[in-house]
């Protein structure tokens, strides 16, 4: 039998439980997305996060108990574009209800190709995470009608917010703008396209997959021939191929976080840290 399928069938044995309530039940994939739902919805709804901070969204595998907690969900809000289509493979065997709000399907942007697929690390770009507050807002709204207005208000002062965070970032990345990244895999394409970077290679074509010899040679290559001043590596996934490559090169090593972590739980604190650790790699 499935994970997911096993895991539904427990819940519904009654191995654990959750009691019905009132106030309209949120579960949000992973931090960063946790954040901006949590401050769109303020006190008006209960909004938990389904990854443990730290953890990648691409390949989260989650508990008894965490299925119980999506069950019981009315809304899940989700990346989209398989980022984490995990969340909608557990809403949909547990059983749940739950409406599924998959942003990057919905949103309106130019979307990036990572190989043969959509690169789905959209919400690096602030610009889009401040189109998304809207849309999360618009959704809360439909679910909640008696809450509409707060939901509302507090999705247009959120999304002015992360539009100020933007233009933040234009500028103050200006000093390294056309800088060349080598990062690990292909999380860092919109922050690239938003913020006057490159993405000159990764380590691995997609995350969760092994970076192969030829790849990190080719890496190698690519940081001595195009001038590349440093490598990085990213907080939930192990340093190894990315330290390997750094040392052949002659080059340091950086972390980058597309996900948020201890340190970094608020968004606009991740990336605003990313922010720094460039201008620190590339100046």
């Amino acid at each position: 039998m499935p994970r997911a399928a096993l895991l539904a069938a427990l819940v519904g044995l009654g191995l654990t439980g959750t009691a019905g309530a009132e106030r309209l039940k949120v579960i949000v994939s992973f931090q960063p997305l946790f954040d901006v739902v949590s401050r769109v919805a303020a006190d008006a709804a209960d909004v938990e996060r389904a990854a443990p901070i730290g953890s990648s969204p691409h390949n989260f595998d989650p508990t008894v108990r965490d299925v119980a907690r999506i069950r019981s969900a009315q809304l899940a809000v989700m990346a989209g574009l398989g980022a984490d289509a995990w969340l909608e493979r557990y809403v949909q065997s547990s059983g749940s209800r739950a409406r599924m709000l998959k942003l990057g399907d919905q949103m309106n942007f130019v979307r990036l190709r990572s190989g043969r697929s959509t690169d789905p690390h959209w919400w690096l770009d602030a610009s889009l995470m401040a189109q998304a507050a809207r849309l999360i807002g618009q959704e809360l709204a439909a679910l909640d009608p008696a809450q509409a207005d707060r939901y509302r208000a507090a999705a247009a002062r959120e999304s002015a917010a992360l539009m100020a965070l933007h233009r933040e970032l234009q500028t103050t990345l200006k000093p390294v703008q056309g800088g060349k990244l080598v990062t690990f895999h292909n999380a860092f394409g919109y922050f690239a396209r938003a913020y006057g970077l490159r993405v000159a290679a990764t380590l691995a074509p997609l995350e969760g997959i092994e970076a192969s010899p030829a790849r990190l040679a080719a890496a190698v290559t690519v940081i001595r021939t195009q001038k590349v001043w440093a490598v990085f590596a990213e907080p939930q996934l192990l340093p190894g191929p990315a330290r390997a490559v750094a040392a052949e090169a002659g080059v340091p090593l950086y972390l980058l976080d597309p996900e948020g972590s201890a340190s970094t739980p608020e968004y606009t604190a991740m990336m605003r840290a990313n922010r720094d650790t460039l201008l620190r790699a590339l100046r």
